[in-house]
């Protein structure tokens, strides 16, 4: 990252479940019984977490993975996360759209796309997974992936009601919460995966650096900036329902592109 380069974008969040940040660990093993990934998120305002154990990356065990954290956290406003191909869809077809961002849409909720190979910029998130690694795999043995799975829900509820954090001026994830009488409104436990084939209306952000060629990457398509953007970070929102892509830098509107959706 060029040093002194100023980043604005999704840094701070405004109240619980303004911000939530994802990403896995993973892959682990469990001796005799096979690999697995964690899929942890993360609140930024009260850093409460939720965890998912799950067999493979695949975009649709990530959908349900989050379906079972909102029924416990209530979804965010933004879901931020790396560019991992299970978060976005596919590379032969990127305007597709994948069903992780289908359910984030669908539910209203906003995707935000860290820069590419910056993972500091999910730094709460990348903090809490080298907790997970410490405190909880690395120092338990597990006889089994079922076992695995019931422990890790037991340290994500130890997490959010015992351990205390200086940012939060020495309080617990759960505490924060009470002491905000925030009263969040979950999706139904009964509620399934929703088959969603068209792309909903919404916005979809990724973050992203522009060198001197001047291209900015979406999903893998090239689209020129002015040069005014060398070396500075812009945010490209995909409009869905207006099949548009608008960039900014930081506040203001520099670009506006046509981007059509397999919508119809």
């Amino acid at each position: 990252m060029p040093k002194g380069v100023d980043y604005p974008y999704f840094r701070e969040a405004l109240d619980c479940n303004n911000i939530h940040q994802m990403d896995f660990v993973g892959p682990r093993y469990i001796k005799g019984d096979g690999r697995f990934y964690s899929l942890n998120v993360i609140d930024l305002y009260s850093h409460r977490v939720c965890i998912e154990s799950q067999r493979t990356k695949a975009d649709n065990q990530v959908a349900s993975s989050l379906l079972r954290c909102w029924k416990t956290m209530r979804m965010p406003d933004f879901l931020q996360f790396d560019n991992e191909l299970s978060f976005r869809g596919s590379n032969r077809y990127p305007r597709s759209l994948g069903i992780v961002l289908k359910l984030c849409l669908h539910y209203g909720i906003q995707p935000v796309f860290i820069p590419v190979r910056e993972p500091w910029r999910n730094s709460v998130i990348e903090s809490f997974n080298d907790t997970y690694n410490k405190k909880f795999f690395r120092r338990q043995w597990f006889p089994s992936y079922a076992a695995l799975k019931r422990q890790s829900k037991y340290f994500q509820r130890f997490h959010n009601m015992r351990h205390r954090y200086s940012c939060l001026m020495g309080k617990t994830p759960m505490e924060v919460i009470a002491q905000e009488d925030y009263q969040p409104v979950l999706l139904g436990p009964n509620t399934k995966l929703p088959q969603i084939d068209d792309i909903p209306d919404g916005t979809i952000h990724l973050i992203r650096f522009i060198r001197s060629d001047r291209k900015l990457d979406i999903f893998g398509e090239k689209f020129e900036v002015s040069k005014e953007l060398v070396y500075s970070y812009v945010r490209a929102a995909i409009v869905t329902e207006i099949h548009r892509l608008q960039v900014y830098c930081g506040e203001e509107l520099v670009h506006v592109f046509e981007y059509r959706l397999p919508k119809d």
